[in-house]
């Protein structure tokens, strides 16, 4: 009997490398999935982001955008141009300990003159929180979507790509998702990025 099975694998050693190769890569892959999940902590740091409005909504009477300065987030609203499409933005919020992600209410004005100069104003509901603009957050997590980079072969199969996510934290190969609340959830239509993540719990 041992023989016959020797034989049988010497002659089909093709069909056998074909079914054990794909298992094996499989396996492969769902163990360099898993050991980030056992070594990496969870993130530790609230990230603010932006993301676009959709593009069916009413346009937008007065345009806002998002940048930290010394600490603080800053709101930039200016007119919109005439017969030129500008990108509305939106201001959220991830929050690393329920992994939920909310929209900041924003405080504008109806409308602004053609020709009004650019206003900054302050994120009031932010005004007590520390924010550092750098790209990757004191803990090592970073924000990737799928407009600046892919978080790598790992995260395509087991993180970003198979919920159809717009947007990861990704630190030393373990890939958390982000889950956009409505309407900024479909990835092929939002653009999301950093604006800078929170270093103090403030007051919320």
């Amino acid at each position: 009997m041992a023989r016959s099975q020797d034989g049988f694998l010497r002659e089909n050693a093709f069909i056998v490398a074909a079914i054990a190769l794909p298992v094996l890569v499989a396996a492969l892959f769902i163990v360099a999935s898993a050991v980030p999940r056992w070594t990496v902590p969870p993130p530790s740091y609230d990230l603010l982001l932006k993301t676009s409005r959709p593009y069916n909504q009413p346009p937008a009477t007065v345009l806002v955008d998002f940048n930290v300065r010394d600490g603080r987030v800053e709101a930039t609203l200016s007119p919109p141009v005439p017969n030129a499409y500008a990108q509305p933005w939106a201001l959220l919020v991830y929050d690393h300990k329920t992994g939920s992600v909310e929209e900041i209410a924003i405080d504008l004005p109806a409308a602004m003159a053609q020709g009004e100069p650019p206003r900054t104003i302050e994120v009031d509901s932010l005004a007590a929180r520390r924010v550092s603009a750098q790209t990757m957050a004191p803990d090592g997590y970073e924000l990737r979507t799928r407009s600046s980079g892919s978080p790598g072969i790992v995260g395509d199969l087991f993180g970003m790509g198979r919920y159809r996510r717009t947007a990861a934290l990704v630190n030393q190969g373990r890939v958390v998702g982000i889950n956009l609340p409505s309407p900024y959830g479909d990835p092929y239509q939002s653009s999301v990025q950093s604006v800078g993540w929170i270093l103090d719990e403030g007051t919320r």
